[in-house]
């Protein structure tokens, strides 16, 4: 927390990935959200200013209001405290109905 953010960019996965190539693993693809919709997360610093190249060159981004960076190498820093956190949590089936988006059917969650 307070290191990274995310910054959601409107344009396809692949114009987004060209352009991260100036900032290395300081930034990378969060989430592919739709054909247009990418999230980018990383350090803070870098995405202020990838939304000034996208500003500068008319395409819509917008910080996504967090002050961590989710799907990113800034995970990696707690890993092992997440891994931890998590030890004693199993899976299991969920009470209520879950609906696939795909097939209208109920899925065994």
């Amino acid at each position: 927390s307070g290191l990274g953010g995310m910054v959601s960019v409107s344009l396809p996965v692949d114009s987004v990935r060209e352009r991260l190539g100036r900032w290395g693993e300081r930034l990378s693809v969060a989430a592919v959200n739709g054909p247009s919709a990418v999230v980018v997360s990383g350090d803070a610093d870098a995405l202020e200013e990838l939304l000034a190249v996208c500003e500068g060159e008319g395409v819509r981004a917008r910080r996504v209001p967090v002050d961590y960076a989710s799907h990113c190498a800034h995970v990696e820093a707690i890993e092992d405290e997440l891994r931890q956190a998590l030890a004693g949590i199993s899976p299991g089936s969920s009470s209520v109905p879950f609906y696939s988006t795909v097939t209208g059917g109920v899925l065994d969650t």
